[in-house]
């Protein structure tokens, strides 16, 4: 049978949200989903007005224009609505587009809608691949909603007994395996996955996934060379780029890592994490003007959205001073704090980063009395800095006599990164620079051992059945180094031991789930976070995060 002679699909149970900004392409599509016996179909003119109407719907299916005027593109409609899982795990996502060029092709690929379609849309082109992902979905949607929930041993399970059966989607499936495998802290299974897949076909998921494996382990010499191997000749594959990136970085090489990023946004470059990576990368080979079009470019391409971050602004203000531009740098932590009016983390570090800007501008005066209102705040919440800015504000503190909150800054940043020996060595540099040698050796000895001696207390007591003293231990400890990794994954592990023996507690699982997803945020290849998930839902299901 050909394709034009399929007969066409019953959609009359099915609802649509048809996304585009042209009238007259809104009536077409209307006139071919009711040939379907589509009636429930919404439209929305905007990015914007997308969105509100996926806050108060779920959906079968959204096709999405690419371009939709002024606001937010389709690409970026899709990832917000992705990162507020405004999507059912059943729904389809067909990304339509009157663009052929590969890079909008591959820009919109980045946000992995279900589908890309190149206008004119034809109703057997529309009909055939709505069905086709519809089918796709039916057999995966149980599986991302355990995913969802955070069960991943659930969701392992139904890909296995979905595999056990006749089904066209089993490279999807395998895939989705070992992302499981590796979520859940089990490596060796994730690595079988990939072994097999590679040992039937050359794959590049399969291919990256065995190299992001590799760089977990540190084995950063095999795990670039799988990289080259999906990166070279190709630039269709971004994540291998990001990876090539990272590893190349990782083994000291910043001209490849920069050149990997550079090559990534030529075929996209509408990603903010991206455009972030290259700046860092950048900064770091003295490669300034770039930092400053990657920074700008990734505050632009994330503002208003849920990816919006403070990093950018920040590392921009940062180049800015080392080019002695400060009034440039003023500009950019102003634009922080009107880009993010209703958020106090980022009203707080724009204020702080104004203290070095206002002394290197010879506004001594100004610093010194922001400082005075500061201090106890940047004491007390030293653990809201990020690493960076605690090394920005060092020497403008040291200059205006502030030792305390310095110390401060370095005692929290020290504990919460016990195990980054970089940091250590360059508090020691700073503090020897200072003229105070002796207390900055003292400084990271007293900080190290303090987080230390809390977690080998906790386990101390755990281990004599004191449980309730344990936990009330590192609760207390979270309060004073909440960002240190290492604490965290023992403080889940406790708290997973305390269910194990009294029975399942939702507010001890939330708890626990708290502790290990902030600890993967500051170690994403840490092993030990996915071994624990896979504990904590051993006790008895997931958890809605």
């Amino acid at each position: 049978m050909k394709i034009h002679d399929l007969p066409r699909p019953d959609f009359s149970k099915k609802s649509f949200l048809v996304i585009e900004d042209y009238e007259g392409m809104r009536g077409i599509l209307r006139d071919i989903l009711g040939r379907a016996g589509t009636t429930r179909i919404d439209f929305a003119g905007s990015g914007g007005h997308a969105l509100v109407m996926l806050e108060k719907h779920r959906y079968d299916a959204v096709l999405c224009d690419l371009h939709l005027g002024q606001g937010k593109n389709g690409q970026q409609v899709l990832e917000e609505a992705r990162l507020r899982r405004l999507i059912a795990p059943h729904c389809v996502w067909l990304m339509v587009s009157a663009e052929k060029t590969s890079e909008m092709v591959m820009g919109s690929a980045e946000t992995r809608p279900d589908d890309y379609l190149v206008k004119p849309i034809t109703e057997t082109l529309l009909f055939t691949r709505l069905q086709r992902q519809m089918d796709k979905k039916k057999v995966l949607a149980p599986i991302e909603q355990a995913m969802r929930d955070h069960e991943y041993l659930k969701a392992i399970r139904l890909v296995d007994q979905t595999l056990a059966t006749t089904t066209p989607h089993t490279w999807d499936l395998k895939r989705l395996k070992a992302e499981l495998a590796q979520l859940s802290g089990d490596l060796d299974q994730a690595r079988v996955v990939f072994e097999d897949a590679l040992n039937q076909r050359d794959l590049p998921w399969a291919r990256l996934g065995m190299a992001r494996l590799l760089f977990q382990e540190g084995r950063l010499d095999e795990a670039l060379q799988h990289l080259l191997q999906v990166t070279d000749g190709s630039r269709s594959y971004l994540d291998a780029h990001d990876w090539l990136a990272r590893t190349l970085e990782s083994l000291g090489d910043l001209d490849g890592a920069q050149v990997a990023l550079e090559r990534a946004l030529s075929v996209s470059p509408h990603v903010a994490t991206r455009q972030s990576s290259l700046g860092q990368v950048a900064a770091r080979r003295g490669d300034l003007e770039t930092a400053v079009r990657a920074f700008g470019r990734s505050i632009e391409l994330a503002r208003n959205s849920p990816r919006a971050s403070v990093e950018p602004y920040l590392n921009l203000a940062r180049v800015f001073l080392a080019r002695d531009e400060n009034g440039e740098a003023a500009k950019v932590i102003g634009r922080l704090a009107g880009d993010m009016k209703s958020d106090s983390n980022a009203q707080f570090l724009a204020r702080a980063m104004e203290i070095p800007i206002r002394l290197k501008t010879g506004d001594e005066q100004a610093a010194r009395k922001l400082l005075e209102e500061l201090a106890p705040s940047l004491r007390d919440d030293a653990h809201r800095l990020p690493a960076e800015m605690a090394f920005d504000l060092a020497a403008p503190l040291m200059q205006l006599g502030d030792s305390e909150t310095t110390d401060a800054l370095f005692s929290s940043l020290l504990a919460n990164h016990h195990e980054h020996p970089d940091y250590a060595n360059r508090v020691r540099a700073l503090y020897a620079e200072a003229g105070r040698e002796e207390e900055g050796v003292k400084l990271v000895i007293d900080a190290t051992r303090s987080a230390l001696e809390i977690m080998d207390k906790g386990v101390r007591l755990s281990r004599e059945g004191k449980l309730d003293e344990a936990l009330a231990l590192l609760r207390e400890a979270r309060h004073k180094i909440p960002a240190n990794p290492r604490l965290l994954l023992n403080h889940a592990y406790l708290l997973i031991s305390y269910m194990e023996q009294r029975g399942r507690d939702l507010h001890l699982a939330k708890e626990a789930l708290d502790c290990i997803q902030t600890a993967r945020r500051a170690a994403p290849h840490e092993k030990r976070a996915g071994e624990l998930l896979a504990k904590l839902e051993r006790v008895g299901g997931g958890v809605e995060a």
